[in-house]
């Protein structure tokens, strides 16, 4: 289908501070958002590392056909963006195409944007996640519709009801992947308590974003069944070093931070404690950060959630089986993945291996999820098998 694409006029432009969806990664003042380009297209393109890999992917069986598939996301200058770019691009070698991506999605607006220029590279399917507000939805539905794009999101639940009610109708919407973050929430103090904390400091990365307010309403209903205190929540401050501080000159009896995003201002709760002179303290959080290693080797940070750069990898799939004439299901529909939960350095170096610096599934794994290299697979299997992910699995798949 030849593409026409029709401009796109937002009336106003949304600043963001915090990147909602995915606990408010930040930009650093020396890394711009990432938009490599190519000479025709204007995105960074995989084609040269991929070409050589379709022939041995492909099965005697397999109806597979050429695609470009285009992801959008903030960038990959911090371990998240890197690792989740990375997650996707298995996906689509393992199924034999093209991965293209767009990393200059920092507001509503820009992820719009990103979403023209993928399409006008020729994609033939693409993905972005809500981090930056709902308000990208409806304009990238109708791009995707008028272009004939299949498109998915990744990492999001949406919460406005009228843009739900919108995409059901939208023939070229194949679903979502998401957490169960009220459960991660949940277990996440539930780990710190089991060490011993019992009064503890809630940071929440923003207001009114159903990401964080799930994590949090979870860690709530985990204090009121285990008999402990969350005594104090402070939502996004400037300086998280200092707002410890704050929070333990006010209550001295705290043992105990849950960041519900932002991973890495996990540090600087560790250094406020050190600096408060509080010799055992727990330190909980979303998202993984560079220096996790090392701070769960020192025993510094209790547990953490991320992993969720798979999210991208199964909304991936799920995209890939729609456009090969093969669809999970003739609905749409929402795949629930578990975070990659790390309690030691052990987890931490295991994950490092075989999903940081490896693919945590192979090629001949992934393509298990597609119908056409295996049709006994159905949106209930794929589920199955999505939930899986964890530390475990991977050290069952790898043989550790």
């Amino acid at each position: 289908m030849k593409k026409k694409l029709m401009a796109v006029l937002l009336a106003a432009v949304m600043t963001v501070g915090s990147l909602a969806g995915c606990g408010g990664q930040e930009q650093s003042g020396d890394s711009a958002p990432e938009q490599t380009t190519s000479e025709e297209t204007g995105v960074e393109t995989a084609a040269e590392s991929t070409e050589g890999e379709q022939n041995e992917l492909e099965t005697e069986n397999a109806e597979t056909k050429p695609f470009k598939y285009g992801f959008i996301s903030w960038g990959t200058a911090d371990e998240h963006g890197r690792t989740l770019n990375a997650a996707v691009k298995w996906a689509v070698d393992a199924a034999g195409g093209e991965f293209v991506m767009d990393g200059s999605a920092i507001t509503a607006e820009s992820t719009v944007a990103a979403a023209e220029n993928l399409i006008q590279s020729g994609c033939d399917m693409i993905s972005f996640c809500t981090y930056a507000g709902e308000a990208s939805v409806p304009q990238i539905s109708k791009l995707c519709q008028e272009n004939g794009v299949y498109w998915t999101m990744w990492d999001t639940s949406i919460a406005d009801s009228d843009i739900a009610a919108m995409l059901e109708n939208d023939p070229y919407y194949v679903g979502s992947t998401c957490e169960d973050n009220y459960q991660a929430g949940y277990d996440t103090l539930k780990a710190m308590v089991e060490q011993g904390a019992s009064k503890i400091i809630l940071f929440k990365y923003g207001v009114n974003i159903p990401t964080c307010d799930d994590r949090c309403d979870g860690a709530y209903a985990a204090a009121e069944d285990l008999g402990v205190d969350i005594i104090y929540e402070i939502i996004a401050p400037e300086d998280y070093k200092k707002a410890t501080l704050d929070a333990l000159v006010a209550y001295p009896d705290a043992d105990g931070v849950l960041l519900a995003g932002s991973g890495t201002y996990a540090s600087s709760a560790i250094a406020a404690f050190k600096e408060a002179g509080k010799e055992k303290y727990f330190v909980g959080a979303f998202d993984y950060y560079d220096q996790m290693g090392q701070d769960l080797a020192s025993g510094d940070l209790t547990i953490i959630n991320g992993g969720h750069m798979v999210t991208g990898t199964f909304s991936a799939l799920m995209a890939i089986n729609a456009y090969f004439g093969t669809p999970l299901s003739s609905e749409k529909y929402q795949i629930v993945i578990p975070y990659l939960v790390l309690k030691s350095k052990e987890d931490y170096d295991l994950y490092k291996q075989f999903a940081s610096e490896g693919a945590a599934y192979t090629s001949e794994e992934l393509q298990q999820f597609l119908v056409t290299y295996n049709p006994e697979m159905t949106m209930e299997n794929f589920q199955e098998q999505v939930a899986k992910w964890s530390v475990d699995d991977i050290k069952t798949r790898k043989g550790e």
